[in-house]
């Protein structure tokens, strides 16, 4: 399903609609948002079937959850650190990507599709639409 190349995620399987790094902003800080899908670099995300971090393709740049993660926590990239929680993430068999040993999943804020919303973690819910994610 994943692999070391670089793929786009979309939200439960809506190929029209792609995780983005906000205005393809390389800066630590930068929202991760659901937009059109558009081929540009800001959708190409890098992760493993295993505990992984999930890295901005070609950049130094990785999902981050922050200090303290809690429920509508919003996503953002950050410069990547090799042991850093905020940036350990788990593919599920199901289909979700899950802070690695917290219990948060990524999720789609609200199931809202709408361009420039941006992505949240929540507790991670079996059968939560909103916390699937295909390449």
């Amino acid at each position: 399903m994943f692999s070391y190349l670089s793929t786009v995620l979309h939200p439960n399987g809506n190929t029209n609609k792609c995780l983005d790094v906000r205005g393809d902003v390389r800066a630590n800080g930068t929202a991760v948002q659901i937009f059109d899908c558009n081929g540009t670099p800001a959708q190409q995300w890098v992760l493993t079937a295993n505990q992984t971090s999930v890295r901005l393709a070609n950049s130094t740049f990785c999902l981050d959850a922050g200090a303290t993660p809690t429920n509508g926590t919003p996503m953002k990239i950050w410069k990547c650190f090799d042991n850093l929680p905020a940036q350990e993430w788990f593919l599920t068999a199901d289909a979700r990507i899950a802070l690695f040993n917290q219990g948060f999943c990524l999720d789609l804020t609200d199931g809202d599709l709408t361009n420039s919303n941006v992505v949240q973690i929540w507790h991670c819910t079996r059968g939560n639409t909103n916390q699937i994610w295909t390449s």
